[in-house]
C-alpha cells in the first residue's frame, strides 16, 4: 500500500448511516465496478454506518468517460439504464412476488436460504453495473466546459432546469397519489369531517362508510410501503400514517388542487421548459443530447434508491425469519453479510464473527480478483491519512448550488433518522446526503446544504422542486457547523456564512 500516495491523492468522501446486512454486497458491488482502480478507492463498513473514499482525479476521470461514450453513441445512456432496468429491477421484482405469494414463515430451510441468498446477490448485482454517483463531484463543471465549446452562456437556473428529469421521481409519485385521494376526500360529502375524527388507528374503521377511498389508501399503501426505509432501518408505511399525513394536508393551508395539477403536468412543464430554452440558444443536437443525458441520471438515481428501499424491505423479512427460527434477533443478524449465511439455524459465533469484524473498521479494498479486508490497524492508518486530507482541502463551507437563493437559519444536523425530532419548520437542514425518506424534512427546512451530491443528487432535485436554496457536496458542512449555529446560505453563490 503506497501511503504516500494516498496522502497526496485528492479524496471524495461519501458517508451514510447504514447496517451491514443492508449495505456491504453494495460496498462489494461498488468495487467491483471500479475494480482495476487499487488504492482510488476504498470503502469503510461500520455496524452502523459506511464510507466510499474515492479518488476525485478516478471521478473526473470515469465522468468525462461515460459521458464521451454518449457523444459517440446516442442514446448510451438510455440503454445502459434499460439493461440495469431489466437486469436488476424486473429480476428482484420477481423475486419480491415469489415472497409475497408464499410469506416467508411457509419457506422450508433450504428455500429461505435460497431467497436470501437471491436478494443479497440482487444486491450487489446493482452496484456493478454502473456507478452514478461519479457525476456527484462536477457534473455542473462538465456541463459549462461542453457549452463553451458550443460558444453558448446558460443561467445556473436554465443549466438546472435542462439536467432535471422529465419524469415524476419517486416523492413527487407518492405526493401525487396522495394529493388525488386528498381531492377525493374534499368532493365526497362528509368524508372530510370523518377524517379529522380518525384519531387512532382502532379508528380506521370509519374508512368503511367510503369504500373507494379506503380502497385509495389500500393502493397508495401498497404502492409506497417502503417509502420510510434507509440504509440502516426499514419501517412499513400504516394506513394510520397515511390517514395522518392527509389529515395534516386537510387541515392546512395549501391548495392542493394546484399542486396536483402541477405534478400531474409536470412531465410536459418541463419538457416544454426545455424546448423554450434549447430555441432561444440555438443548441446543437449534442447539446441537447448532452442535457439528455444527465436528465438520465437524475431519473435513474431516484429509481436505484427506491430499489434499494424495496430490497431493504424484504432482506429484513427474510433475516428476520432467519433470526427467528435461530432464537436470536433481527439486530443480531442485521450485523452480519446476508452471503455469510449457509446453513440454519444461523449460530452466534457467526452473528459474533461479523459483529466483531464491523466493529473493528476493516477497510475494504480491490485485490485484482475480489474484495478484501485490510487489516484494523492499516485500516485505522487509512482512515485517518484520508480524513485529514479531506479536511485539511477544506478552508470554507463552499460547495454546488443546486437551487439558487438566500436564507438564514438556525442549524440543525441529522446524520441519523434517530435526529429526524430534531427538525423544526424554518430550521437550515445540514446533512451528509438526502435521501426519499429526508423529503419531509426538506419541505420543512428554509434551505439545505450537505456534504455530497451533485447536480443529478436527490437534494439537488427535490431543492429545486421545492424551490428552497441548497448547496450541496461541501465535504464539511456536517463537520463544521453544529445544532444551533445561525447561518446564511447564500445558494446565488454557493457559500455558507456563519453569522
Amino acid at each position: 500500500m503506497d501511503l504516500d500516495k494516498i496522502r497526496t491523492t485528492d479524496w471524495y468522501r461519501q458517508e451514510t448511516e447504514s447496517a451491514p446486512y443492508f449495505i456491504y454486497r453494495p460496498c462489494c458491488g461498488c468495487l467491483y465496478w471500479f475494480h482495476d482502480q487499487d488504492s482510488n478507492i476504498f470503502w469503510l463498513c461500520r455496524n452502523d454506518l459506511a464510507k466510499a473514499y474515492f479518488s476525485k482525479d478516478l471521478m473526473r476521470q470515469l465522468a468525462e468517460k461515460y459521458l464521451l461514450k454518449e457523444r459517440e453513441d446516442f442514446g448510451f445512456i438510455d440503454n445502459l439504464y434499460n439493461d440495469w432496468y431489466q437486469k436488476v429491477r424486473v429480476a428482484s421484482e420477481k423475486i419480491f412476488e415469489e415472497i409475497n405469494k408464499s410469506g416467508v414463515k411457509k419457506f422450508s430451510d433450504s428455500a429461505l436460504l435460497r431467497i436470501n441468498h437471491r436478494l443479497a446477490s440482487a444486491n450487489f448485482f446493482m452496484w456493478n453495473l454502473f456507478y452514478i454517483d461519479i457525476y456527484d463531484l462536477d457534473a455542473e463543471g462538465l456541463v459549462k466546459k461542453e457549452l463553451i465549446e458550443e460558444n453558448v452562456v446558460l443561467e445556473d437556473a436554465e443549466i438546472a432546469d435542462l439536467m432535471s428529469q422529465e419524469k415524476l421521481i419517486s416523492h413527487q409519485r407518492s405526493e401525487r397519489d396522495l394529493l388525488k385521494i386528498v381531492e377525493d376526500i374534499k368532493k365526497t360529502p362528509g368524508a372530510l369531517n370523518t377524517f379529522l375524527y380518525i384519531s387512532s388507528p382502532q379508528n380506521l374503521h370509519r374508512l368503511k362508510l367510503y369504500p373507494e377511498i379506503e380502497k385509495a389508501i389500500e393502493n397508495y399503501q401498497s404502492s409506497y410501503f417502503w417509502i420510510y426505509n434507509s440504509w440502516g432501518h426499514t419501517q412499513v408505511l400504516t394506513a394510520f400514517e397515511i390517514v395522518e399525513n392527509i389529515k395534516q394536508i386537510l387541515s392546512g393551508p395549501r391548495d392542493t388542487h394546484k399542486e396536483l395539477d402541477m405534478l400531474v403536468n409536470f412531465s410536459k412543464e418541463i419538457k416544454d421548459k426545455k424546448t423554450k430554452i434549447f430555441k432561444y440558444y440555438h443548441l446543437s443536437k449534442w447539446g441537447k443530447q448532452m442535457f439528455h443525458f444527465f436528465g438520465v441520471i437524475s431519473f435513474w438515481r431516484d429509481e436505484r434508491k427506491v430499489q434499494v428501499q424495496r430490497l431493504n424491505h424484504y432482506l429484513e423479512l427474510v433475516g428476520t425469519e432467519m433470526a427467528r427460527r435461530s432464537n436470536l434477533n433481527w439486530e443480531d443478524i442485521k450485523k452480519c453479510d446476508p452471503l455469510a449465511i449457509k446453513s440454519l439455524p444461523v449460530k452466534r459465533s457467526l452473528t459474533k464473527k461479523y459483529e466483531t469484524l464491523f466493529k473493528k473498521s476493516y477497510m475494504l479494498a480491490w485485490n485484482g480478483k475480489s474484495e478484501y479486508h485490510l487489516n484494523p490497524a492499516l485500516s485505522s492508518k487509512l482512515e485517518k491519512i484520508i480524513e485529514k486530507s479531506i479536511d485539511s482541502a477544506v478552508t470554507e463551507i463552499r460547495g454546488v448550488i443546486a437551487c439558487t437563493g438566500k436564507a438564514e437559519g438556525r442549524v440543525v444536523v441529522i446524520n441519523k433518522m434517530s435526529e429526524f425530532s430534531k427538525m423544526s419548520q424554518g430550521d437550515v437542514l445540514v446533512t451528509v446526503s438526502t435521501r426519499p425518506e429526508f423529503v419531509p424534512l426538506m419541505k420543512n427546512a428554509v434551505a439545505i446544504v450537505t456534504d455530497e451530491g451533485g447536480i443529478t443528487s436527490h437534494a439537488a432535485v427535490v431543492s429545486r422542486e421545492l424551490k428552497i436554496p441548497c448547496i450541496i457536496g461541501t465535504q464539511a458542512a456536517t463537520k463544521k457547523l453544529k445544532d444551533g449555529d445561525w447561518v446564511l446560505v447564500n445558494a446565488d453563490h454557493g457559500v455558507v456564512i456563519v453569522k
